[in-house]
Formats: C-alpha cells, sequence, structure tokens
C-alpha cells in the first residue's frame, strides 16, 4: 500500500487527469456506465499500484495504460459495450500525445474537439451526440434510428475519423 502522503499526491493527480481519463474511457465504450464502471475500477488499481508508478514518466499515460488494461478486460468478458481491443489501442496512443503540463491546456483542446464534433455532418452528428453525449448503447441507437447495429457501430467509428481528421487539421493530431 502507498505511503500517507501519496494519498493526497494520488488525490492531486487523479484529480488532474479524470476529465482525460474519462474522455478515452468515453471513447472506448459505447456507454456511460460502462465509462463509469471502468473509470472507477482504473482509479482503484491505480491507488493499488501507486507504488510501481515510475515518476519519470507522465502519470495520464501510466493511467491510461491501466484503463487500457480494465478496458480490455471488460471487452474479453463482454464481447459488448466496448470497442475492440484495436481502437483500444489506437486511441490510448493518440491520448499519450495529448499529454500536457496543465490542466488549460486539456480544456483548449477540448474546446477544439467540440468545435470538430459540431461541425460533424448528418448522420454522424446524430449518431455521435445519441452515443457520447447521451450515452446511449449501439444497439439502442440502432433501435432507435431504425438501422442496423453494425451501421451504427460503423458510423461511430467513421464519426471519430472525421473528428479526428479535424483535430489534425488544427494541429492537435499529428
Amino acid at each position: 500500500m502507498a505511503h500517507p502522503s501519496a494519498n493526497a499526491v494520488f488525490e492531486i493527480l487523479a484529480r488532474e487527469h479524470s476529465d482525460r481519463l474519462m474522455a478515452f474511457l468515453r471513447a472506448v465504450s459505447l456507454d456511460q456506465a460502462t465509462a463509469d464502471d471502468l473509470f472507477q475500477e482504473t482509479m482503484l488499481r491505480a491507488w493499488r499500484r501507486l507504488d510501481s508508478y515510475d515518476r519519470s514518466r507522465p502519470f495520464g499515460m501510466w493511467l491510461r495504460g491501466i484503463a487500457r488494461l480494465v478496458a480490455m478486460e471488460n471487452y474479453r468478458a463482454r464481447r459488448r459495450a466496448v470497442v475492440s481491443s484495436e481502437l483500444i489501442e489506437s486511441v490510448q496512443a493518440q491520448a499519450d500525445r495529448f499529454d500536457g503540463p496543465s490542466g488549460v491546456e486539456f480544456h483548449e483542446q477540448l474546446a477544439a474537439l467540440n468545435d470538430c464534433v459540431d461541425k460533424l455532418a448528418e448522420p454522424y452528428a446524430t449518431t455521435m451526440d445519441m452515443a457520447y453525449h447521451l450515452g446511449e448503447s449501439a444497439d439502442r441507437i440502432a433501435e432507435q434510428l431504425r438501422e442496423r447495429v453494425e451501421t451504427i457501430k460503423k458510423r461511430v467509428q467513421r464519426g471519430r475519423m472525421l473528428v479526428s481528421e479535424c483535430l489534425q487539421r488544427k494541429g492537435l493530431l499529428a
């Protein structure tokens, strides 16, 4: 277990990185409930493994590494509510490039992300809104839009790609 003063340090670091961690988990899960569960499990495991954290590496990357393992375990166990392991790896690699020293930087990046999402054309805008803003599952979105589940999954994947391309044009992704 971590040293008593580690409790305060962990709390500060966890708070500083919680928005980024939740953004990562929302990107790799198709509903808010799953993302919330993955977040809680990630924080618990991070706390238990705090003594193994290498302080020479960015905390956010370490935390997302734990989150990636938790998400992949969830994916393997359920084969639903979380996207594929390949996409989890891809999203983690992109998220690792966003690590920066200040929370203000993250909020500027978040504003750019929101701008890119706002520019999505239909049917991507509606599908992405239902998946990420409303936290609907792919099954539920398909039911509401009278589409096949595979169509919705592809639409979410394409929507992510369009957002990624927009962020690249803004110079936020390489």
